[in-house]
């Protein structure tokens, strides 16, 4: 019993650590500004079909997903780990802002082939 229960514990305290929101992300993970003379639809379908392509270490992928922003779109991962907020910042200019819980795995990278 005492084994079942450390095991239900240790499962809701990773799932709580995993899952943040994305506004959590935004104010305390990693941030990358980019910029790009593309539009902003082209910028945001790059980067959600980069994304949705991208494998986990195991060879699945991390399920991108997009939803509209004001003057602009979110693409973000499952577990919120990985979000792009794609935005109009001028007639010629889109600006990509990156939040990341890590830079690691090449998500920077990964987001400037669409640039």
């Amino acid at each position: 019993m005492r084994i079942t229960l450390a095991i239900l514990m240790t499962i809701i305290a990773l799932t709580g650590c995993v899952s943040r929101s994305i506004n959590d992300v935004r104010s305390s993970g990693d941030k990358v500004m980019l910029e790009s003379s593309r539009n902003v639809d082209e910028v945001s379908q790059c980067i959600l079909f980069k994304w949705q392509n991208k494998q986990d270490i195991f060879g699945g992928v991390f399920g991108a997903t997009m939803q509209p922003l004001p003057r602009g779109n979110t693409i973000y991962v499952d577990g919120n780990a990985f979000i792009a907020d794609v935005t109009k910042k001028s007639a010629n200019t889109t600006q990509v802002k990156l939040y990341l819980i890590n830079l690691r795995n090449g998500w920077v990278d990964l987001t400037k082939t669409c640039l």
